[in-house]
């Protein structure tokens, strides 16, 4: 498995990742947070219900890399770090999560 560590990557690195569709994107909020306004393309796998063999299957069905999300990047970091040892993909963090999403002016999906 993988034996690099967790990348951070910028919003505007996320954005063209999600352009050429090179990555899958994991938001660890909760449902009701993801349900407030998420990135278009992620997929909703909270840190209360992580199920880290789901996300393995993942990245072998997809061959992408995941980028983890979450409000201000702190959840995400730790689910990040928690899936790294499992797969055999690039794994990162969005630096700031939600928060700097929106800062850099990206719009959400069911919110502002």
């Amino acid at each position: 498995m993988s034996d690099e560590t967790v990348q951070f990557i910028e919003p505007h690195e996320l954005d063209r990742l999600i352009g050429e569709e090179a990555v899958t994107i994991i938001d660890v909020r909760e449902a009701e947070e993801f349900a407030t306004g998420h990135i278009e393309t992620a997929i909703n796998i909270p840190t209360s219900n992580f199920d880290i063999p789901a996300l393995v299957d993942l990245t072998d069905e997809s061959d992408t890399d995941l980028v983890f999300v979450c409000a201000v990047g702190q959840r995400s970091f730790g689910a990040a770090n928690a899936v790294l040892p499992h797969v055999d993909c690039s794994v990162s963090n969005l630096k700031g999560g939600i928060q700097s999403w929106t800062r850099a002016g990206f719009d959400l999906e069911n919110g502002k």
